[in-house]
């Protein structure tokens, strides 16, 4: 019976084998080639074969590589190519296309078709809140309004939309008869008395801003759904975006051994890292509840995947981490996973939900949250090369002591090869993080870092201007993707 057993799984994997190669090549198992491979008369012993040579190819490819095939068109569109990493553009040239904030431009931006204004030292930009000095600055578009406070400020404008997302998600959606676990996940959305825990809710206020921006443009047909239960839905996305955050937040500060975060301990430190792993865990599976209540399978899907590739992220990291060896195309798709996706997901979610829109407005929204995404986190590892920790709410320098390579590193490796020896070794010998930092310093890495940002900023305020017609919500969005290059924490 087990001879006959054996037999009849070989038949079907050969089978699968003829009829579909290419789910063999995906599975990581060698397409075996029946007409050359030599026969073996005993099945039992060529089904044993078989499998040990596949498991043994299963275990090279590793969901590592895997993963790295897959958004693929994400990387040939946005694709920064650096001197010794990977093959691609000179990254000086396309850097110097990005004017620092006293450069006069009266020109077309060939990359981007925009008229570009020319930047004086009072322009709009110096209104930002937390503007400090010599910043680079995003250029932005012909024909978008100049920041207004009571106009077309993102955080102003989004506020009755947004202001009550913490308490409604620590009140309404989080809570659980297990008090510890209760308190835990309700940890960053029930500030303390110095206000320190909340977030700056960038999410949601995207969320919000495209679902109005859809709402006031001209250009989009109107929805067939009721105005009200389209809101509800994409303040329900907005909370949910919010919630799979915070769980990430979690779960990362666990695996990075972190002590503070938003100005506190860490929930870890507070709690214990099994708690806050399944408070993270907890947060996941509201979140999902809420989603698959939003009845869109679209949107369930795309919100779905971002949850995959926060896991992905976070693995690219561990294994850059174990390994010591960093590129700038692999640190680029870690951010996506780990900030992008999230952003990018949730906007289009924003854009699917309302109903009725052309994919072309739904490619815009994605591509605007995708590039503020890769934008905001660029911003984030150049400001841990800045900051303290009062105005960061987590230690200076976090990544460097964790041995992670980020983008001022990469950039300062191109010109300093005895740096690489430092990153391979995670810093850990005594006077690498001092090599590190005089190394970025010589070679203006976090300037270059924060130009690459103003660069997927540019590109950001590109896709959402392009889409929709001019109104106030729009303009928000635009004003937003500077901020998010100007923010000072």
């Amino acid at each position: 019976m087990n001879r006959l057993l054996s037999r009849s799984i070989s038949i079907s994997i050969a089978r699968r084998q003829n009829t579909n190669p290419s789910w063999r090549k995906a599975a990581g198992a060698p397409v075996l080639d029946h007409a050359k491979s030599p026969r073996t008369k005993d099945p039992s012993v060529r089904q044993s074969s078989f499998m040990s040579n596949a498991i043994k190819d299963s275990i090279k490819s590793s969901v590592l590589e895997e993963a790295a095939k897959k958004d693929s068109s994400f990387w040939d569109e946005s694709r920064i190519g650096v001197t010794g990493h990977s093959p691609s553009i000179d990254i000086e040239k396309r850097l110097s296309e990005v004017a620092d904030v006293d450069t006069p431009i009266n020109k077309p931006d060939p990359l981007n078709d925009w008229y570009l204004e020319a930047v004086a030292p009072q322009s709009q930009h110096h209104e930002l809140n937390g503007f400090q000095g010599d910043r680079i600055h995003a250029r932005v578009p012909s024909g978008v309004a100049r920041l207004n406070t009571l106009v077309n400020d993102p955080f102003q404008l989004s506020r009755p939309d947004v202001h009550d997302i913490s308490e409604t998600i620590g009140n309404d959606l989080v809570g659980t008869d297990h008090p510890v676990l209760n308190s835990a996940a309700r940890y960053f959305f029930t500030p303390n008395e110095d206000g320190k825990g909340k977030g700056k809710q960038v999410r949601p206020v995207m969320v919000m801003l495209i679902s109005r921006a859809m709402e006031d443009a001209a250009n989009v047909e109107k929805s067939h759904l009721p105005a009200a239960h389209v809101y509800k839905s994409q303040r329900r996305l907005a909370e949910i975006t919010e919630m799979i955050h915070t769980a990430s937040l979690f779960h990362d500060d666990v695996i990075d051994g972190a002590d503070t975060r938003r100005g506190q301990p860490a929930a870890h430190r507070e709690f214990g890292n099994k708690m806050a792993i399944l408070a993270g865990d907890y947060l996941l599976a509201r979140a999902s509840i809420c989603l698959a209540r939003l009845r869109n399978v679209d949107v369930v899907e795309c919100m779905s995947t971002v949850i995959e590739h926060l896991v992905r992220g976070e693995v690219l990291q561990i294994k850059d981490n174990r390994t010591g060896v960093a590129d700038m195309e692999g640190y680029l798709r870690k951010n996506f996973y780990k900030t992008a996706s999230l952003m990018a997901n949730s906007c289009k979610s924003a854009a699917l939900l309302r109903g009725n829109v052309s994919g072309e407005v739904v490619d815009a929204a994605y591509l605007y949250g995708k590039h503020i995404g890769v934008a905001f986190q660029l911003i984030d590892d150049a400001l841990d090369f800045e900051g303290s920790a009062a105005s960061l709410g987590k230690p200076a320098l976090a990544d460097l002591n964790a041995g992670l390579s980020t983008a001022p590193v990469l950039f300062a490796a191109e010109n300093h090869p005895e740096l690489v020896p430092a990153m391979a070794r995670k810093f850990k010998e005594q006077g690498d993080i001092q090599l590190a930092l005089k190394c970025i310093e010589e070679t203006e890495g976090v300037r270059r870092t924060k130009k690459l940002a103003a660069i997927h900023a540019e590109k950001a305020m590109d896709a959402i201007v392009s889409a929709l017609d001019p109104s106030p919500h729009r303009d928000s969005l635009v004003h937003l993707a500077c901020r998010v290059v100007d923010r000072s924490r």
